[in-house]
């Protein structure tokens, strides 16, 4: 097994190292071009879960979305942490990566000679970009909207606006806004969540929403996801309650106490068709015809016109992105292909690495996330393995 670790590392790229707080692959330009050889498309990216952040890049093989890491540490990923990777020698790379001086002027070379993508969550893209928060004037990182006119549309942005630019913060990459990925995933969950425990809540009663629940949350460990994970419904939870049709079920019980009247019955059916919309368009990872892109584009239409009124709730900036979602479809052909998914689904392999099979290593940071990631590496590769 040892024999053909060291292997690998010197075949696919994927040799590792330390420095301090965490680890990197030591050539990642060699190991993405290995990693993404067959791929239609590569995005740049990351986000930090269960105390650990990742940078790297999100790619396609055999028809399914992969994430491969290039670097990890012990922290979040503020501007300021994020930007501690450009430290002079802190990642001495070799070979192919051996004239970059950090991590940033690698995800950045993959932009300007790939034509990568950028993804993330919305506060990362912002940290990345230079930008405020998302509760900034101009929040989106793809245009200048305002946020007094969040259902509005807006010009792109250009390298001379200084609308919500953060000018102590430095851009850590640099990139055309139309190709940033609007961040479909955390579309998805932000606006079901507003409609599952908020307008739901507000329509049929809370009781009655907390006892729908039950039967598809499940136990949110702190330590093991995102914040908003240990307050929100995540992504499996949401998709289990359309599946299981807990929006009926959640009907009925309010119809046995005499509670739905014909506005509410109608309410409850715009909402109920929303959550099934979003969750077939947001997440497929499949292409999008001109046929697709225009019934999302009358999905958006319907959600936007409608949203205050069917909710009680104002506008808010994820319901502005759902404009960027139909650009970026019918710009790319795909959307769901490139979400932060996978980058997602990543927090979780480490979690398992990190608290049950490196756990001998708890003394030594760098080196628990070195094994770590050397592990993660190799499962990448594996499929480029087969016979």
């Amino acid at each position: 097994m040892i024999k053909c670790k060291q292997q690998l590392a010197t075949s696919h790229a994927t040799e590792t190292g330390t420095f301090a707080g965490g680890a990197f692959i030591t050539d990642p330009v060699r190991f993405v071009s290995v990693m993404c050889a067959q791929s239609p498309f590569i995005a740049v990216g990351g986000d930090a879960g269960g105390g650990r952040c990742v940078l790297g890049v999100t790619y396609s093989a055999a028809g399914k979305q992969h994430f491969a890491a290039l670097l990890v540490y012990e922290g979040g990923d503020s501007w300021l942490e994020l930007q501690d990777c450009r430290a002079v020698g802190l990642t001495p790379f070799v070979g192919e990566s051996a004239a970059f001086p950090h991590i940033w002027a690698v995800l950045q070379h993959f932009i300007d000679t790939r034509s990568a993508l950028l993804n993330g969550d919305w506060c990362f893209l912002n940290a990345v970009l230079g930008l405020m928060a998302p509760s900034a004037t101009h929040p989106c990182p793809i245009c200048i909207v305002s946020k007094s006119n969040l259902l509005s549309t807006s010009r792109y942005r250009t390298p001379a606006d200084k609308h919500s630019i953060d000018r102590t913060h430095q851009p850590l990459l640099t990139i055309p806004p139309e190709r940033i990925v609007p961040t479909p995933l955390h579309l998805f969950l932000g606006i079901s969540n507003r409609i599952i425990l908020d307008a739901f809540s507000e329509l049929l009663g809370k009781e009655r929403v907390e006892a729908a629940l039950k039967s598809i949350t499940t136990i949110h460990s702190a330590g093991c996801s995102g914040a908003a994970d240990l307050h929100d419904l995540n992504g499996p939870e949401i998709s289990k309650w359309i599946k299981k049709e807990c929006s009926a079920t959640l009907l009925s019980a309010a119809a046995a106490a005499s509670a739905v009247t014909d506005a509410i019955a109608a309410s409850h059916s715009t909402l109920t068709r929303w959550l099934q919309q979003l969750h077939h368009c947001l997440l497929r990872s499949g292409d999008w015809s001109a046929a697709d892109i225009d019934a999302w584009r009358s999905v958006v239409s319907d959600i936007h016109q409608h949203w205050c009124a069917e909710t009680s709730q104002k506008a808010f900036p994820k319901l502005h992105m759902l404009h960027h979602s139909i650009d970026f479809a019918e710009r790319h052909r795909f959307l769901g292909r490139a979400s932060e998914a996978q980058i997602e689904s990543c927090h979780a392999f480490f979690n398992s690495l990190v608290h049950k099979q490196h756990r001998n290593q708890s003394g030594n940071t760098a080196e628990r996330l070195r094994r770590c990631l050397a592990d993660a590496s190799l499962r990448a590769v594996q499929p480029l393995l087969q016979p």
